[in-house]
């Protein structure tokens, strides 16, 4: 639904990559080799690592790890500082100027307290208020719609959203147990990677160049009766070190056959749902932000997003092949790259709109370019 009251406006974007670019065929390099699993899956792993290497479409992948001891070099407090200075540089505004700091991501540094506040220590915020939204590929979406309407209704004047993900921290090959692993769990290991990426919103229009006004949040969550489709059963009741690691309840899995049936008619008629609230026509959007893990799927999310539609003047930009896929911060990467390398008009409109598979949940929003 549309913002009601006061224009809120993007002011500042930030985003961070960890370490040097890791080609695909390093990637084993860096988070360790599988040795230890049943045979046939490392057959496996052998016959289909090339074929995978061109379904990614990914050229650089990024860890916050040492690449010779595998120990971390990043928390998810460093890596989201590192994109909330970027953000902050941009948008010309102090950190004590934040009134509203919103965490976003699937992997929490402590289970208490929340990682807003500790980011709210590091960047010497003296008071501000905050929340932590815990999902994934959603996650920014969700924050930016919690924050825009809290700023349009007059609540604060500045927020800073935040997000990071450290997916080398269930990627590493000493993190399995081996002999319980599966051929899911291990395609994840060839297209996630690290990250972080930062927003800077706020109700008065800037001095700066570039600046991008919220026309429109979409938030919606379909999947009654539907998947988890990507999860991990550690956490809640299943918390013993032991138990949990025995019983491979840590390992992060993800049901890609499934995803490829369902996706498509989920994101068709979120988009649908989307244009319709937003009183905006389809056609008139001329830049798409694609936030998605594959080239796979994205040549896919083209196609099912183009299906009826004249949209041969949209463009669709992503940074997937330059920065890898990490997770939320993925589409914070694609809008600071957008912001930084297109040559944008007054008016121009920009949409975005993601399926999460986890348990089926979409984030979307259209921005209006209100730079000189």
């Amino acid at each position: 639904m549309k913002n009601c009251g006061k224009d809120v406006y993007i002011t500042g974007v930030g985003s961070y990559s960890p370490g040097d670019p890791i080609p695909f065929n390093r990637i084993e390099d860096v988070l360790g080799k599988i040795t230890e699993a049943p045979p046939k899956l490392l057959n496996w792993i052998e016959r289909v690592r090339p074929i995978f290497r061109e379904l990614l479409g990914i050229d650089a992948y990024y860890y916050a790890l040492d690449p010779v001891t595998r120990r971390p070099t990043e928390d998810n407090v460093t890596l989201s500082v590192k994109s909330a200075e970027r953000a902050l540089a941009m948008a010309g505004i102090e950190a004590a100027e934040i009134d509203l700091l919103v965490y976003a991501g699937i992997l929490m540094e402590n289970v208490c307290p929340p990682t807003s506040v500790l980011i709210q220590e590091k960047l010497k915020i003296p008071e501000c208020a905050d929340f932590a939204i815990h999902s994934n590929c959603t996650s920014v979406y969700k924050a930016l719609q919690l924050a825009s309407d809290l700023l349009a209704n007059g609540r604060y004047s500045n927020a800073l959203i935040v997000t990071s993900q450290l997916s080398s921290s269930f990627l590493r090959s000493e993190f399995f147990n081996q002999r319980l692993l599966q051929k899911k769990q291990v395609i994840l290991r060839w297209f996630l990677c690290d990250g972080s990426g930062a927003l800077v919103l706020t109700t008065q229009k800037r001095p700066i160049p570039k600046q991008l006004r919220v026309i429109d949040t979409y938030v919606d969550s379909p999947g009654l009766g539907l998947g988890p489709d990507m999860y991990c059963e550690m956490g809640g009741t299943r918390c013993n070190p032991l138990e949990v690691y025995e019983k491979g309840w840590h390992h992060l899995n993800q049901n890609f056959e499934n995803i490829g049936k369902v996706a498509p008619g989920l994101f068709r008629q979120a988009r649908i749902k989307m244009m319709a609230g937003s009183g905006i026509k389809i056609e008139d959007i001329k830049y798409f932000l694609a936030n998605i893990p594959t080239k796979h799927l994205n040549d896919l999310l083209i196609g099912t997003f183009k299906k009826g539609l004249n949209l041969k003047n949209m463009v669709f930009y992503t940074k997937l092949a330059e920065r890898g896929y990490p997770g939320p911060s993925a589409i914070l990467m694609a809008l600071d790259g957008f912001l930084g390398e297109t040559p944008l008009v007054k008016g121009d409109l920009v949409m975005s709109l993601v399926t999460e598979s986890s348990k089926w949940m979409h984030g979307g929003f259209i921005l209006e370019y209100a730079g000189k």
